[in-house]
């Protein structure tokens, strides 16, 4: 019987940019002084560039990135000032989804395009809580179905009449 005994190392990974350096420049000393190996850094001459999909945020210098994170966070606190603001006029005025019919047509529509919008970064349970809009409700709208509390509170016409 013949017994493999191989001892694997776990493969290390290197930045596409510290390759691509390397490519273009030719030079393996610039990835051999921090510490990758000459036959990694042959291997790298050798093939052909490779693509990378990366954000355009990841060629960013450091002072950059700082100002980058600056600006969202100046855009974030003024979303949530936004918000805010919205969130203490619909308190102080009282409005509520619950009681309110909405006709069918393009306030339904907006409303739920919007939850849409929401639902690709808050669950829509969230989103949902926070309108004050029922799950089922907010099904029977995307589904244009009358709420049986809708049907049961229009009155029924001439059911009753005896000729």
């Amino acid at each position: 019987m013949i017994v493999r005994m191989t001892t694997t190392r776990p493969q290390r990974r290197y930045d596409h940019r510290l390759r691509d350096l390397v490519q273009r420049a030719g030079d393996l000393t610039i990835a051999t002084d921090l510490g990758v190996p000459r036959s990694t850094a042959r291997g790298w001459l050798a093939a052909a560039p490779t693509v990378v999909v990366s954000l355009d945020v990841a060629d960013l210098t450091e002072p950059e990135l700082r100002q980058e994170i600056l600006k969202l966070r100046r855009r974030v606190e003024k979303l949530a000032a936004l918000l805010r603001l919205a969130l203490a006029l619909l308190q102080t005025s009282g409005f509520s989804l619950s009681g309110v019919r909405l006709p069918d047509g393009e306030a339904k529509l907006r409303i739920l395009r919007a939850v849409d919008r929401a639902g690709e970064c808050i669950p829509l349970r969230a989103v949902l809580r926070f309108l004050h809009l029922s799950p089922s409700r907010f099904q029977a709208w995307r589904h244009g179905r009358p709420r049986v509390h809708s049907m049961i509170s229009r009155p029924a016409l001439g059911r009753h009449r005896i000729d």
